[in-house]
């Protein structure tokens, strides 16, 4: 990129590039600061599925999922104690301990590309165009194990392609050793890290070729630091060993330990097309996935630019290299499409592509100067497509309140008795786990996930909630083959009690107002805060319930119509607790969530059902006056 006309002879023209790429990768730090994922995530995303759990493990010394990724949580959870110290949110320190090792690979990635081109700014350049790229930006700013895996890989590609001579402290003995514990952390680390392994070899092969007389002496040493690489899966039996309060599975066992390490949850997940049209769906998949990475635009660049590397002194072997080391990650994603996220299986495919660009810019610059303006300004346009397509979709996975609303809906279980919240292993858990665990908002609730001994717990005098949308995963009917008997009622909006009794009303409490089919009211009232108005409903059952009438409940201005919004419900309990099933005597609560409305000055409620000719009938209207709300935190 040396320019050759007079003008930029001036110093200001001279350093012009080099200013661009300090200015480019800046704008790289702002985007990685405005979409850092500071909040405990919640989504069921399938980039945010497990960035809960992580987000707990690294900050309570706790476990992940299969395969355990033992060495990224132990250094996890001695880089985040100290942005604690400084009064940073513990999700947020998880996130910026992946954002560490996301830059670790992207200045290992603009170091390499210097050192074979000795073009500063193309380096930085290209690096902020890999950093930009979808899944690696994502996985760079939220709290996963994947930038880990980026760091290791483009490590190993630095010292295998290193540009000096293979003697020295640079010798072959020195390099093998370096990747043989680089490769044994990256394998156990992600056991995929290990398709890389045909590019490594293709960079070292000719030269332990040469050295073929001293392998009896070398490659032990190099399966010994190999091997060093899984000793950190001793943390996973001693976590458990020692009561963490975070522990995944049962790895203080053998089974248990042995179907983590292997990730045998995982092999029905494993499995290879089962037709034609099936691996073709696989290749339109990947081939879309890459696209979106780079954009179709950038991916057509790429896939030129690494093929027009690969023909081209003096940079094919370093391209080829690259390529070979992206083979294995694009066929297993075709051939594997859904055993591990192809988004991120596919990072180093793209790292290659980006790779490509870089080297062929400097090819063709050699020949034609002046196209290193041309190029500069293309990478820097690049960037800046990529930011704009991302953008808006990274802040919406890291912004989502998901979690923040299981935390708040578990604040709301009542205290007066130990509480127990169960909720399925998920990202709903891991947030409201983090809010036990990690901040301690809601540590007096116990929380428990599908495996729970639910009776045990009932036994030792816990009262059991759950939220209304378990029952869609776990229904009704896994309850009472599990608790024998169940009988629902709602604690809180959003919060479902689950007894082994039903509540029966006391005998010198005033009598119920009656309804219909056995139905009574007993109170109402109406709580709210800034956005929601939230009536609370007790009903009873006089006698066990002949009929099954639906319930409305309309937020209305001083007349019936128009209804503004509603929350309408087939059956009390938020639909799962019809009232043919309840007991005489009965008492159930009821909580339903209206949204507020300009004009929206009463709450109406009752029964209604359809009649013989399908018109609505009404049984038991009652309006509470919206100016009555108490505040929700009264």
């Amino acid at each position: 990129m040396t320019p050759t006309s007079p003008a930029a002879s001036h110093p200001l023209i001279a350093r012009l590039p080099r200013l661009l790429a300090i200015l480019t990768a800046a704008f790289l730090l702002l985007a990685y600061a405005l979409t850092l994922q500071t909040r405990i995530n919640g989504s069921s995303d399938e980039y945010m599925i497990d960035v809960g759990e992580i987000q707990v493990a690294l900050n309570t010394w706790g476990t992940i999922h299969h395969t355990g990724y033992p060495l990224f949580a132990i250094l996890g959870n001695l880089f985040t104690p100290p942005l604690r110290l400084l009064g940073l949110e513990p999700a947020a320190a998880a996130s910026l301990y992946a954002t560490a090792w996301g830059l670790l690979a992207l200045i290992a990635f603009g170091l390499l590309v210097w050192r074979i081109t000795g073009r500063a700014a193309l380096a930085v350049l290209s690096a902020v165009v890999l950093g930009l790229a979808r899944s690696i930006w994502i996985h760079n700013v939220v709290a996963e194990v994947y930038s880990m895996s980026q760091a290791t890989t483009v490590l190993m590609l630095l010292v295998a392609l290193w540009p000096v001579p293979w003697r020295g402290r640079w010798d072959l003995a020195h390099r093998m050793a370096v990747l043989a514990l680089l490769g044994g952390i990256g394998v156990s680390h992600h056991r995929a890290l290990a398709f890389v392994a045909p590019g490594l070899l293709l960079a070292v092969g000719p030269h332990l070729w040469e050295a073929r007389r001293r392998w009896p002496k070398l490659v032990p040493l190099w399966i010994g630091l190999a091997l060093l690489g899984f000793v950190p899966y001793l943390y996973l039996p001693l976590r458990e060993w020692q009561g963490g309060a975070w522990v995944y599975g049962e790895p203080g066992t053998w089974q248990g330990f042995w179907t983590e390490f292997s990730g045998r949850e995982a092999d029905r997940l494993v499995t290879l097309p089962g037709s034609a049209a099936g691996w073709l769906d696989n290749v339109q998949s990947t081939l879309g996935i890459l696209a979106a990475e780079l954009t179709l635009p950038g991916l057509l660049i790429g896939v030129a630019g690494l093929a027009l590397t690969l023909t081209l002194a003096p940079h094919w072997r370093a391209a080829g290299v690259f390529a070979l080391a992206a083979l294995g990650p694009l066929l297993f994603s075709v051939a594997y499409h859904t055993a591990v996220l192809p988004e991120a299986v596919l990072m180093p495919v793209v790292t290659a592509l980006v790779f490509g660009v870089a080297l062929a810019v400097d090819a063709l610059a050699q020949r034609w100067p002046r196209a290193g303006w041309a190029a500069l300004a293309g990478l820097i346009a690049w960037a800046a497509v990529l930011f704009a397509a991302h953008y808006d979709t990274i802040r919406t996975l890291i912004t989502d309140p998901t979690g923040l609303h299981t935390i708040e809906r578990a604040a709301r279980i009542p205290r007066d008795e130990p509480a127990a919240f169960m909720l399925p292993w998920g990202p709903r858990y891991a947030a409201a786990a983090y809010s036990s665990l990690v901040t301690g908002e809601n540590a007096d609730v116990q929380m428990v996930d599908h495996k729970g001994d639910y009776r045990a717990l009932l036994a030792e005098g816990y009262r059991l909630y759950t939220e209304p949308e378990t029952f869609y995963i776990f229904p009704v009917e896994w309850w009472r083959e599990r608790l024998g008997t169940l009988y629902l009622t709602s604690a809180a909006p959003g919060i479902v009690a689950l007894q082994t009794a039903p509540q029966q009303a006391d005998a010198a409490d005033p009598p119920a107002e009656p309804i219909r089919y056995g139905i009574a009211r007993r109170e109402a009232w109406l709580t709210c805060d800034a956005e929601h108005i939230y009536l609370h409903v007790v009903w009873q059952a006089e006698q066990r319930p002949a009929e099954n009438p639906s319930i409305f409940v309309h937020l209305t201005g001083s007349e019936a119509t128009p209804v503004l919004t509603d929350d309408d419900s087939r059956y009390p309990v938020y639909g799962f607790y019809p009232f043919t099933e309840w007991t005489r005597g009965e008492i159930v609560r009821d909580d339903f969530t209206l949204s507020r409305m300009p004009g929206g000055t009463h709450v109406r409620f009752g029964l209604y059902e359809q009649d013989a000719n399908e018109q609505f009938v009404n049984y038991g209207e009652h309006v509470l006056p919206v100016a009555a709300c108490q505040a929700m935190d009264d």
